[in-house]
């Protein structure tokens, strides 16, 4: 179980560390305490002999190296308690302890200045035992106190003289109070180990929960975006069929109070239409297959492109627009995916506006084009903020009515923005209106010339021959409707295996093929399948799945695809272009 970001390291994994760095200190020390080991034994020699100074410098030695190869060993140990293996390490630091502090029994200095340079070396190797030990009581003791704890009673009573020596027994007292100042500085040294211990602890748990926490929010996005897209299809299914049929009654020649409630059917069904696609461009923008067409574009020309498109939603609800921007400012980028983030913002102005007025400004600064977006609308409360760019969430609209929108607008921005690498800032207050920056880069390069549009061909559809494949008999017979209405041939399959067969009956002309068929068939295998059979034949993909994977492996095929429901327009333009495109093969 992850514990809470208070938790606390404990009593074993505050001695792990210790044993770790106690393994750690024991390479480095070995070589330079040895060579001082070596200048005691030779100043030693210099007045006893070599069989009493050599094996002392033997064994001195031989125990740095068992006490380093054991303290390597210690960490490694996991089956052994970790009390037991601090016992070991406090008993390795006794007998290295020991083996020093013999130097003064068996070498006693002759002059005052053997004296100082064996005290100065056993208070320098016990005031650096502070820090190799962490300045743990137990192992930092077992050293000190066989090293150095004699040290003062060595100066107080190793003159020779009956009488005291008042110099030697005031170092004897200095010696003792620097003992009691290492006993101190060794307290602080291991509080401030056991604490250091407890942040790193602390550090790793939190890295662990946040890990699980981005983990956890990955996996949620992933459901939503499953659920969203299978949502979208299982909708998407039935509008489609109505979308069908109203299209064909519109193309019959109906009058008066008829006409009245088909316009009124095909605006529901437009409606619906447009909050289903908001949810598509959310699950495009999450799969990745959304790929900028970037140009040389004039921002100028851009906005007043913009403000023609939605001049009459304002004038319809009394809004003034304003417009101020030059012409000659030009931005190497995607010229429909900056026009549909504008759209967005001003969407969502005329929306939250209700009297005044909506400004739109082009400025330029330091080679940034900065493209604002400003109401006198209600304005977004601080508190909410950094929520408006997030899926789903609208400022006042907890009853959520949907004629309102899905709250996708902003969510939509924020994701091309990144796409596109365009900065986008937001200023509002409550009461006091938004306004929405887009800062983008310009081109310091030359202006690259538009390449030229071929047009799209005008289509008579009468006696094109299309092969719908779908597993919806619904849809099947929607689509004939509205086909027929259009003077097309109508062939109908359900399957991969019907498909092939109609096709090798009756060459079609174009195959409109639904993505996802009964029995793990889908549109992209029956369309190679036709294709294998009788050769190329233009196909599109009608799919209500929305979801990432989808749209990735229709990309990856190279068919178009649309979605579900599809506007008779649209379908009158891709048709055309995939008969224009089998005319030119």
């Amino acid at each position: 179980m992850t514990q809470t970001a208070g938790a606390t390291a404990s009593r074993e994994e505050v001695q792990q560390r210790l044993l770790e760095l106690l393994a750690e200190q024991s390479r480095r020390v070995p070589l330079a305490v040895g060579v001082l080991l070596a200048v005691v034994a030779l100043m030693a020699s210099q007045r006893l002999s070599l069989w009493l100074v050599i094996p002392w410098l033997v064994a001195s030695v031989g125990i740095l190296m068992l006490r380093r190869y054991w303290l390597a060993l210690l960490p490694t140990q996991l089956q052994i308690p970790t009390s037991t293996r601090i016992r070991t390490a406090i008993i390795l630091s006794f007998i290295n302890g020991c083996a020093h502090g013999l130097s003064l029994v068996s070498f006693p200095p002759a002059t005052d200045t053997e004296r100082s340079f064996l005290t100065l070396l056993l208070l320098g190797l016990s005031t650096g035992a502070v820090g190799t030990t962490a300045g743990h009581r137990g192992i930092f003791r077992a050293y000190m106190i066989p090293a150095a704890g004699a040290l003062p009673l060595f100066w107080a009573f190793s003159s020779g003289s009956a009488q005291f020596q008042w110099p030697d027994l005031s170092v004897s007292v200095l010696l003792l109070l620097y003992l009691w100042v290492l006993l101190g500085l060794s307290n602080t040294a291991w509080r401030n180990f056991r604490e250091s211990v407890q942040i790193r602890f602390q550090d790793r748990e939190l890295t662990t929960q946040l890990r699980e926490a981005l983990a956890q929010a990955t996996q949620a996005n992933q459901a939503k975006t499953r659920f969203l897209a299978a949502a979208s299809h299982d909708l998407r299914q039935p509008l489609h069929t109505i979308g069908l049929l109203v299209a064909a009654l519109s193309l019959r020649p109906i009058e008066g109070r008829d006409r009245e409630v088909v316009d009124l059917l095909s605006q529901v069904t437009v409606a619906l239409s447009e909050q289903l696609d908001q949810l598509l461009d959310i699950s495009k923008l999450d799969a990745g297959v959304v790929t900028p067409d970037r140009k040389m574009v004039d921002l100028g020309e851009l906005l007043r492109m913009h403000h023609a498109e939605m001049r009459a939603a304002m004038e319809e609800k009394g809004l003034r627009f304003v417009l101020d921007g030059a012409t000659g400012v030009r931005c190497w980028t995607d010229p429909a995916l900056v026009l549909r983030i504008l759209r967005n913002l001003t969407e969502n102005s005329i929306k939250f506006t209700e009297e005044g007025r909506i400004d739109m400004r082009l400025r330029v600064q330091e080679g940034i084009a900065y493209i604002s977006v400003q109401d006198t609308g209600r304005g977004i409360p601080d508190h909410e903020k950094t929520m408006v760019f997030e899926e789903f969430y609208q400022v006042d609209n907890a009853e959520r009515d949907r004629t309102k929108g899905l709250g996708l607008g902003l969510s939509i921005v924020r994701r091309l923005g990144d796409l596109l690498g365009i900065k986008i800032t937001l200023e509002s207050g409550e009461g006091r209106g938004t306004c929405v920056t887009l800062c983008l880069p310009l081109d310091p390069h030359e202006v690259l010339a538009p390449a030229a549009v071929a047009p799209l061909g005008v289509h008579d559809f009468a006696g094109v021959t299309v092969l719908v494949i779908d597993d919806e008999r619904s849809v099947r017979m929607g689509m004939r409707v509205l086909l027929e209405e259009l003077g097309c041939h109508f062939l109908e399959a359900s399957s991969i295996q019907e498909a092939t067969s109609q096709a090798r009956a009756t060459r079609p002309d174009v195959i409109l093929a639904d993505m996802r068929l009964r029995n793990g068939e889908n549109g992209i295998g029956a369309v190679e399948s036709v294709v294998k059979a009788i050769g190329p034949t233009p196909a599109i993909l009608i799919s209500g799945d929305t979801a990432p994977d989808r749209l990735q492996e229709a990309t990856r095929a190279g068919i178009k695809l649309l979605h579900k429901p599809v506007a008779l327009r649209t379908l009158q333009v891709e048709l055309a272009r995939a008969l224009d495109a089998r005319s030119l093969s």
